[in-house]
């Protein structure tokens, strides 16, 4: 999806599969807005048609608000796999945006690859408010499931926080195993777990039974990016550990009883 200056570009696609966009030309301003949600591999060429439009004109400037960075997860060369995560920044970056502001970019290698980028971590300003809303006390824990989570948000400044360890399986790189290995959970504790994506949701029901199993009270998850494969996994089934999921709409927005979202819209953001 593709949203100019707060306004959501209309397109439609042919029978062949090849897409349309609606004129916009009454949206653009000198300064422009692209806020770019990836829902499919077909928003990537939509961009490219709206940016190419704005050089036509020719506008002032022109910056990209990437809500959540597709390929992100794929930022570095696997045996077997190419390095996608370069090929689209390298794509975006042909398209020479003035600025380019990731949220939440999965790992630093987002930022390297895109030029005039910055990330932005709106957990980082959601967190301490979460924490008032759910009347945090002492005893209470912040948890990040991975060192890569924690190293993500070394800034957050809270200094009771937990780290759990993953064990990976070297040839598949799956989970075989977390343990806890930074902190510890008082009798009661409150949680909230902070990460970045959540998929299926497993990383976090894992960490959750852990965390219930060492006598922690009401636990809740924090992520930026939530996929619709949350809704294929038990993150969310009635005796899950975790009890809310507090998250934005950069990738879905369907209603569930025990997600919360958090409005990404904000000009602080860009």
């Amino acid at each position: 999806m593709i949203v100019l200056n707060k306004h959501q570009i209309v397109t439609e696609q042919f029978p062949n599969g090849e897409t349309k966009v609606k004129d916009f030309d009454q949206l653009i301003l000198k300064n422009n807005l692209i806020e770019f949600t990836y829902q499919e591999d077909g928003d990537l060429i939509r961009l490219l048609f709206v940016k190419k439009r704005l050089d036509e004109v020719p506008a002032e400037s022109c910056r990209l608000l990437i809500r959540y960075m597709p390929y992100s997860r794929m930022d570095r060369k696997i045996e077997g796999d190419l390095f996608t995560l370069q090929y689209v920044a390298d794509f975006i970056n042909s398209l020479q945006f003035d600025t380019v502001s990731v949220v939440e970019p999965h790992s630093n290698v987002t930022l390297e690859l895109l030029a005039n980028s910055v990330g932005v971590y709106p957990a980082l300003d959601w967190l301490p408010q979460l924490m008032e809303k759910l009347d945090f006390s002492d005893q209470d824990r912040i948890v990040f499931p991975d060192k890569g989570a924690a190293a993500r948000y070394i800034n957050s400044g809270y200094e009771k926080s937990c780290v759990f360890e993953k064990k990976r399986d070297p040839q598949t790189g799956r989970i075989e195993g977390m343990e806890l290995k930074t902190g510890d959970i008082p009798l009661g504790a409150k949680c909230i777990i902070v990460d970045d994506l959540c998929s299926a949701g497993g990383t976090f029901l894992w960490a959750g039974k852990i965390l219930k199993e060492m006598g922690a009270g009401a636990i809740y998850l924090l992520v930026t990016h939530c996929e619709p494969r949350i809704f294929k996994g038990a993150l969310l089934d009635d005796d899950s550990p975790i009890a809310r999921v507090f998250t934005t709409n950069s990738m879905m927005d369907t209603v569930h009883p025990k997600i919360n979202y958090i409005n990404l819209t904000n000009e602080h953001y860009v």
